[in-house]
């Protein structure tokens, strides 16, 4: 495995804030030095029972704070963090996984090599991506039914201030129509399929409002939320509920409504790359209309609280 120590030049913002605690805890007038820059390792074992799953653990010689990137699978910091953290590599291949580790002086970046010899045999079974994906290609679009879409002041739908309702499967048939796309391989391919038209929301500020209207009545900064070609991670056992988190890859990726991004709102246009989603449940159903499956997602989107302000969507396989 090749080891690589490097100081970073311009930390991300999540690891500058972890920086900036540890140095106001270790700077003073008497001592202004910050020391010297920690030393850092960290070890990669494969777990016994799945060799597509290794546990990267934080080795460090130094105290400080852990943060993992692994590139090829677009896992960052903020997705990765402490001392133990587990990495499923559902495909064979050479990976390079990072750790970053912020200390009194400073970050210490260790580089190492991971191998994966063959492809998960398990990954599709019991799992986010298995069911998310069927291990092939699936299509869900927004559940015709009450409750597709809730607002609430907790996670998962609780104290909602607004839910959908049958009569906006009939209004919205533009959002209802909309098409989701998850591929099953080693690049994560995500289509959104908008059909060739949006519901245009009173936030969204196109006229006329609160009716379809084709896709093309977009204005520039919006134009990123139609139809495109994305890609998507899934967090195995991350999320408010512990089951896994989907994450959309790509400007203007999302799932049911358009504004709704982690931590805001932005209804004026697409800003974010990226949007995770907690997975909040899994189900089969058999019923007089068929057997499928129903997925629901929910994020935090309220910029005033850490606990407060989440959208939560049903998604139905077809």
């Amino acid at each position: 495995m090749k080891k690589i120590q490097t100081i970073l030049a311009a930390p991300k913002a999540l690891l500058g804030m972890a920086l900036l605690g540890l140095l106001l805890t270790g700077c003073n007038e008497d001592n202004p030095s910050l020391g010297s820059l920690p030393n850092a390792d960290f070890t990669t074992n494969a777990s016994p029972s799945n060799p597509n799953s290794i546990n990267l653990k934080n080795t460090s010689s130094s105290v400080g704070v852990a943060y993992w990137e692994v590139p090829a699978l677009n896992l960052g910091s903020s997705d990765l963090k402490g001392d133990n953290v587990t990495v499923n590599f559902t495909f064979a291949g050479t990976y390079q996984v990072k750790m970053m580790l912020a200390a009194q002086g400073g970050i210490t970046t260790v580089t190492k090599t991971v191998t994966i010899a063959q492809n998960d045999p398990n990954a599709c079974n019991g799992t986010v991506i298995g069911f998310l994906t069927g291990c092939g290609t699936k299509t869900w679009k927004l559940n015709p039914a009450p409750n597709a879409m809730w607002v609430s002041q907790w996670a998962g739908g609780d104290g909602s201030w607004w839910a959908s309702g049958a009569q906006e499967v009939i209004d919205r048939p533009c959002m209802f129509n909309d098409e989701y796309k998850f591929t099953f391989n080693a690049g994560g391919d995500f289509v959104f399929d908008d059909k060739g038209d949006f519901y245009s929301d009173g936030y969204l500020g196109n006229s006329p409002g609160y009716t379809c209207q084709p896709s093309s009545n977009y204005t520039a900064a919006q134009a990123p939320w139609g139809s495109g070609n994305f890609n998507f991670i899934v967090i195995p056992t991350g999320g408010h509920y512990g089951l896994g988190q989907i994450k959309l890859l790509g400007l203007g990726a999302h799932i049911g409504i358009q504004k709704a991004i982690n931590d805001n709102e932005t209804p004026n246009g697409a800003t974010a790359t990226s949007i995770t989603y907690d997975v909040k449940s899994m189900q089969h159903v058999t019923d007089p209309a068929g057997d499928y499956d129903l997925l629901t997602v929910t994020m935090h989107y309220g910029s005033w609280s850490s606990t407060e302000g989440w959208w939560t969507f049903t998604l139905r396989s077809y």
